[in-house]
This record gives C-alpha cells, structure tokens and sequence, in this order.
C-alpha cells in the first residue's frame, strides 16, 4: 500500500515537471513580449510628447517680429520678396528627459536604439469647406519623428530586428502681418497705396478697404 503511494506521488511530480517544461519557455516569452510591447508603447508616447513640443515651440509669437510696424511695412509689395517661415525639428530630448524636458532621466530600456530623426515644415494653410462661409488662412506646422526600437532575440523572426516609431502632428497658428501681406496681394497694394499716398501720388486718394464686415472673401495669390 505504502509503495503504491510512493510510485503515486513519484508520477505527480513527474507529471508537475513535464508540464513545467512544457509551459515555462511559454509564459517566458509572452511575459518578455508584454515586457517589449510596454517599452515600445513608452517609446511611441514620448514620440507624439516631442512632435507635440515641436508644434508649441514653433508657434511660439514674437509681436515685434510678427505683429508689429516693422513687420508691416516689411510685408509691402516690393520691400520683401517672400515670407520665410522657420520651426523647430523634434528633437531626442523629450526621449531622454533632459535639455528642454528636465527630470529623471529616463530609463535605457525605455530610449530609442538610435537617435531619433525629426523634421518640420512650415507655411500658409488656407481651410475652407465644411460650415466655413469663406476660407480662412492659417500659418501651419507639420512636425513628425522617428525612432528605432530593437525587437528582442526570441521575437525578431516575427518581427524583425527593429522596429520603427513614428509620430506626426499638424498645428495652425494665426497668420501674421507679413503673411496677410504676401497672401493677399490686394490687401498688400492698398496698404502700400495708403502708405505711400503723400509721397508718390498727391493728387489721387488711395483706393479705401472694403467695410467690415466683408461677405466677398480676398483671393489668396498665388506664392500661397
């Protein structure tokens, strides 16, 4: 009876043991592959946070430079060729937490494999459509990143060596002087008119802007 228990209890653990082996390797895997996916997750978060900085930065409003006399009369027909527009590229600070994103430093397992390659542009937008009863003009930003991120050993037939994280973002802006200016060529000539009234042409008034409110929308030129 007593070796009847024995050989009992001797299949037990010998059965416990060939399950272990069996199903181990498979819980190993899929808790390294949640392990993976949560680093990959963080990663793809702190791309959409430095596409997100990119956007506030570039824009960032200087009144002098863009609201100003000085930006006005440099936005006349014949004073400036064309408007240029500059934003700010994301950047591996926001991966890292450190320039313009103090803090801890982040984690290794939670960084790009490589440094991340950002770029922005730039320039008038114009929306119309939709409830829009004319188009509108706005100065737009599209900044976008990516980033590399290695795939462990035990999944990189499933998915390659690395994979890649992208963010992309749009941002609007309010126009500025020299945007109106340089968009709207018959908004530019009547201020230039009204401007240079007493200096060029004396004996004719300047043609006046249309009242406020305006039903009939300014036809963008064509730079814009």
């Amino acid at each position: 009876m007593q070796q009847q228990r024995l050989r009992a209890r001797h299949g037990e653990r010998g059965q416990a043991l060939a399950e272990t082996a069996l199903f181990l390797p498979l819980f190993l895997l899929v808790l390294f592959g949640v392990i993976w996916a949560v680093q990959s997750s963080v990663v793809t978060e702190r791309a959409q946070m430095a596409v997100r900085f990119s956007g506030l930065v570039s824009d960032e409003v200087n009144p002098y430079n863009q609201y100003s006399l000085t930006a006005l009369y440099n936005g006349l027909p014949g004073v400036a060729s064309s408007e240029t527009y500059s934003c700010t590229s994301p950047d591996d600070e926001a991966f890292s937490n450190s320039g313009s994103f103090p803090g801890p430093t982040t984690a290794p397992l939670f960084q790009p494999t490589a440094s991340p390659s950002g770029s922005c542009t730039q320039g008038p937008v114009e929306l119309s459509g939709g409830t829009m009863t004319a188009p509108m003009l706005f100065v737009g930003t599209q900044s976008s990143v990516t980033a590399q991120v290695s795939v462990p050993t035990y999944l990189q037939k499933l998915l390659g060596t690395t994979q890649s994280v992208s963010a992309t973002q749009n941002f609007f802006d309010g126009p500025d002087v020299q945007t109106f200016l340089a968009c709207y060529s018959t908004l530019g000539s009547a201020v230039m008119e009204s401007l240079t009234y007493y200096t060029l042409n004396a004996s004719t008034a300047p043609t006046p802007l249309p009242q406020s409110p305006n039903e009939t929308p300014l036809a963008l030129s064509t730079p814009c």
